[in-house]
């Protein structure tokens, strides 16, 4: 009864601030609270928030005053680009989520209760003033008993309690958007929503961020470019998480420092490689690198910071990305066009002639600009507008990789206007293909293939012992209509005669496989393996007369 009492109360208040920020989207379209929203706009409060501002800029100022839950929800927004207006996109990317900190009282209750012990058990020294705050956790410096400096996230209390509430409550927004505004039907606010609540309840599991740490730690243990924090797991918990401090300063400050001996050349390069990096060889990548995220060490190393948010690319996806890019680089539109339909990301019944054209018009443009001046990410970015009209499935991972990429561009272009993304990532992705696609690439999938062979033998003879025992003990269980009972017998048994065929033709030519990996005489192996596809044969062509009957 309290939870819903809250709920309504909060509801109201979420109501009166889309009113008093005056949210035409959505205050325009029902009479009620566009009278309200009139009568309100002489309060003089109000009439200073909205006085000069469009609706794009106060719907941010909304979401910034709703909280934490609705600040993540619209960064979450800005990850979809190609679905927003262009002036809401643009203002959800400037979400800030920097609130006021919350006591240190608090902070030594949490800390002290997940670690199951008092403060000075842990740290020789913990700062109350933290260095960060926002609106899921902040960040106290301290340093362990051990001597390590370490950055002490530490959750809001009751925060889980509160998103989880607005979660709810964003649910039912959604559902109200879908139904009385039509208009907004084809940005799927459910799924958005749905999309939302996974990734912000992963993000609150400190736990989860502290794996996906140790993960890129290890995937860069011997990549030069980039240093990953340290994790301890020992004061790590679902509230709480430490991790090595990074001594650095944040990268767009690099463009401010007159008197730095950094090499921002150099730097700029870095973080574009590791970028490619995290996306082409492990197909997992930090996917929240604003300025505020990437750190320049002393010696011009960069580390990244606050691993909330990560993209998975399967490596399936990322040939399909890298001949793409090399597509549009070699002005092959028709082959960019053919790979989206071979991906299965537009319909099969797309009219190639039609989707190579339209391809041709975004890469055109792109390519008559000077070469240090073409942008991967506008290219994705316009690529995902153009797809849209031919019915492309949304790839969150793709727009999470071109969300992050545009971030990178700009990070890179502002301490190095020079910065030539082409120039960087071509080689890069011509290696890496030729890695996976040449032929050292094939051998690979090869011996894959090979591995899957030989545990599917492994398994099979417990197979088949399980599917002749069923037989034996009478446990197939058959369910017919009483009407379909003429030719069941005769059918039946041929089935059976066809699954016997199969199932023993599989065991042999499988059998005959191991034995010729053996390295034995091919007169041993090969009537094994010649009965064996006979088998399987024959049970196909039983199978092809029985669907003609």
């Amino acid at each position: 009864m309290l939870d819903t009492y809250r709920s309504f109360f909060r509801l109201i208040d979420i109501i009166w601030i889309i009113i008093s920020h005056r949210v035409e989207p959505i205050t325009e379209r029902f009479f009620p609270l566009r009278l309200i929203c009139w009568i309100v706009g002489f309060l003089p409060s109000v009439y200073r928030r909205r006085k000069g501002k469009i609706w794009e800029v106060r719907a941010r100022e909304a979401l910034e005053r709703l909280g934490p839950t609705f600040i993540k929800f619209g960064q979450a927004l800005s990850t979809r680009m190609e679905s927003l207006p262009e002036g809401v996109g643009r203002e959800m990317k400037k979400l800030q989520d920097a609130v006021p900190p919350f006591p240190f009282e608090e902070v030594k209750r949490i800390v002290e209760k997940d670690l199951e012990g008092p403060l000075e058990q842990f740290y020789q020294e913990f700062q109350e003033v933290p260095v960060a705050s926002a609106s899921i956790a902040q960040v106290h410096r301290a340093i362990t008993l051990e001597g390590r400096e370490v950055a002490v996230k530490v959750q809001r209390p009751k925060v889980q309690m509160i998103v989880e509430r607005d979660i709810r409550l964003l649910f039912s927004l959604a559902t109200f958007i879908e139904t009385y505004i039509p208009d907004f039907a084809r940005f799927r606010a459910r799924k958005v929503v749905e999309e939302f609540a996974s990734t912000i309840r992963t993000e609150m599991n400190f736990q989860v961020e502290a794996s996906r740490a140790q993960s890129f730690r290890k995937n860069f243990q011997n990549d030069p470019e980039l240093h990953v924090p340290a994790v301890f797991w020992t004061r790590t918990t679902q509230r709480v998480l430490t991790l090595e401090w990074i001594d650095g300063v944040p990268i767009d400050e690099l463009s401010r420092m007159t008197d730095s001996d950094l090499d921002v050349e150099r730097i700029s390069r870095n973080i574009i490689t590791v970028f490619f990096k995290q996306v082409f060889r492990d197909g997992y990548f930090h996917a929240d690198q604003h300025p505020g995220n990437i750190m320049v060490r002393g010696d011009g190393t960069v580390s990244i910071l606050d691993f909330g948010i990560v993209g998975r690319v399967t490596m399936q996806t990322r040939l399909w990305l890298a001949e793409i890019l090399r597509g549009f680089l070699m002005r092959d539109y028709r082959k960019v066009a053919q790979i989206h339909i071979d991906a299965g990301w537009v319909p099969i019944k797309t009219n190639l002639d039609e989707f190579e054209d339209a391809c041709r018009q975004i890469g055109e443009p792109i390519f008559g600009q000077p070469l240090k001046e073409i942008s991967i990410a506008k290219l994705l970015s316009q690529l995902f507008k153009v797809t849209e009209r031919f019915n492309m499935e949304v790839q969150p991972q793709l727009l999470l990789l071109q969300k992050t990429l545009f971030t990178l561009e700009g990070v890179g272009r502002e301490i190095n206007p020079n910065l030539n993304m082409w120039l960087l990532s071509e080689p890069l992705i011509r290696d890496w293909m030729g890695k996976h696609l040449g032929v050292m690439g094939q051998l690979k999938k090869i011996g894959g293939g090979v591995e899957d062979l030989a545990r599917a033998a492994e398994i099979l003879p417990d197979f088949i012992h399980m599917g002749m025992d069923r037989m034996v003990q009478d446990k197939f269980h058959v369910r017919l209509h009483p009407t379909s009972l003429d030719g069941v017998e005769e059918r039946m048994n041929a089935g059976f005669r066809r699954q016997s065929a199969t199932i023993s033709g599989s065991a042999l030519f499988l059998g005959g496989t191991i034995l010729a990996a053996s390295g034995i005489s091919p007169w041993l192996y090969g009537p094994v393996l010649l009965y064996g596809f006979s088998s399987i044969l024959q049970g196909k062509r039983s199978r092809r007369k029985e669907r003609n009957n």
